[in-house]
């Protein structure tokens, strides 16, 4: 019988179970049976080979940012965090990261070399899940998704067995498992990624907010620009709910709905000229986190994301070319100050970027709408889905009928993230490489089960 080290097993009741069990979206109560903190690729196998012969499924986690399904005590949660090494091989622009890294790490390294990884907009997500559901950041503009710049996973399958993806493969199962793991979720239980960098030359970045009156004037002015600010400038608008007393805010937007616009480009500071341009008709900003040269730290920064664990309920939807004209009744769902959804938004995301195959590598539509609200219990959380079917009833003229499932914040399955084809290819895939189902789905094969 398998056998792992003591001190890589925490039971119920310790400080590292605890702490493994406090994801980032406290939405769900996570109660398995045990936690493993898997240092190495072998210590992962043994972790998975230990659940299967006490007859328990697994779960994995890092930041837990992804976190939505429950965890009960049938599983063993295996924590990832550990798996954190860092490799930049600057000449090959490549680098080899563990799982449970986050990007904010990654970067810190990559950009000694003039480089970056394709990271999201908050500091604390994990690069396996953010880059297995897709990736969307703000250098997707100018270089595509996460997703299409994974070159490889070492993984490991249901049977406790350690195995790469990747397209020179011998087993064509692990070249199929790397098209899963190419935005579809993923299959098997990563242990590190291989991953494209990208070499910015000039990365520039800043933000803005106003008051909510000043939320028509804004958007008129970001649709205005959407037409002239070439395929380099990445955007977010957004309506958000500060927090009270919130030290990052002026004492004026505290704990009130707010205007948010965040940008940024790889290609120095003439992109922005037209967008700055028409907000220089709409009323003064609150906050001026001025359009200047930027590095990995400061585009993290831009988005405001909150740092703490939140109980997150959101939504994650596509939209196509007629987003801009439904952009401010969507963002006026969220600027009451009684309204349970605490932010709502759009980025551009429209390119022309190189895209490798996968589950999902290249946008599915130019827009993509996320809104989210908390979920502390059964009435907060029937509240902010009331609000989230307002979100969507508006934006409904624009909606191309795909889901972004890695927006879908506190949520175990979501089920229009990839096509029927797609959805089928999938399931074929996780059932080669865990035919018991022993590791719990991804949101896209859980709503497939649901089916």
């Amino acid at each position: 019988m398998t056998e792992m080290r003591a001190d890589l097993l925490s039971p119920p009741g310790s400080a590292a179970y605890r702490a493994a069990t406090n994801p980032h979206n406290a939405t769900v109560v996570q109660r398995p049976a045990m936690v493993a903190h898997p240092g190495s690729a072998e210590e992962v196998a043994q972790a998975v080979q230990w659940a299967a012969q006490r007859d328990l499924g697994v779960a994995v986690q890092a930041s837990g940012h992804g976190a939505g399904a429950p965890i009960e005590s049938d599983r063993v949660l295996v924590d990832t965090s550990g798996l954190n090494a860092v490799q930049i091989d600057a000449h090959a622009r490549v680098a080899h990261i563990g799982a449970g890294s986050t990007w904010s790490a990654v970067n810190a390294v990559a950009e000694r070399d003039g480089l970056l990884g394709l990271a999201g907009s908050s500091t604390t997500v994990a690069v396996a899940g953010y880059t297995f559901g897709g990736g969307v950041g703000f250098l997707t503009r100018p270089y595509g998704l996460a997703s299409s710049a994974l070159l490889a996973v070492d993984y490991v399958d249901g049977h406790g067995q350690i195995r790469r993806a990747a397209e020179d493969a011998v087993d064509a199962v692990d070249r199929e498992a790397l098209w899963a793991f190419r935005g579809g979720g993923g299959v098997g239980l990563a242990i590190a990624l291989t991953v494209e960098l990208v070499a910015p030359q000039h990365l520039w970045a800043g933000y803005r907010l106003w008051s909510i009156d000043a939320l028509v004037p804004v958007v008129d002015a970001w649709v205005s620009a959407l037409g002239q600010i070439g395929d380099a400038l990445s955007t977010s608008i957004s309506v958000l709910h500060t927090p009270p007393g919130a030290p990052t805010f002026p004492l004026a937007l505290q704990g009130v709905p707010t205007v948010h616009l965040a940008f940024a480009s790889p290609q120095g500071p003439d992109t922005a000229i037209p967008l700055l341009r028409a907000l220089s008709i709409a009323p003064a900003p609150v906050v001026d986190s001025s359009w200047a040269p930027a590095d990995a730290a400061r585009l993290a920064q831009i988005h405001l994301d909150p740092p703490n664990p939140i109980p997150a309920l959101g939504i994650g939807r596509w939209l196509g070319p007629s987003a801009p004209a439904v952009t401010a009744d969507v963002l006026d769902t969220a600027a009451a100050a009684d309204s349970p959804v605490a932010m709502v938004e759009l980025r551009n995301l429209d390119n022309n970027a190189h895209t490798r195959d996968g589950a999902t590598t290249a946008v599915p539509g130019p827009f993509l709408l996320h809104a989210v609200g908390t979920a502390n219990d059964v009435a907060s959380r029937s509240r902010t889905e009331d609000g989230l079917s307002k979100v969507r009833a508006a934006s409904i003229a624009a909606d191309i009928g795909r889901s972004a499932a890695s927006f879908a914040d506190g949520r175990g399955a979501d089920a229009d993230g990839l096509d029927h084809s797609g959805m089928q290819r999938l399931a074929r895939i996780s059932a080669a490489l865990d035919p018991d189902r022993r590791f719990a789905p991804s949101r896209l094969l859980a709503a497939l089960n649901d089916a």
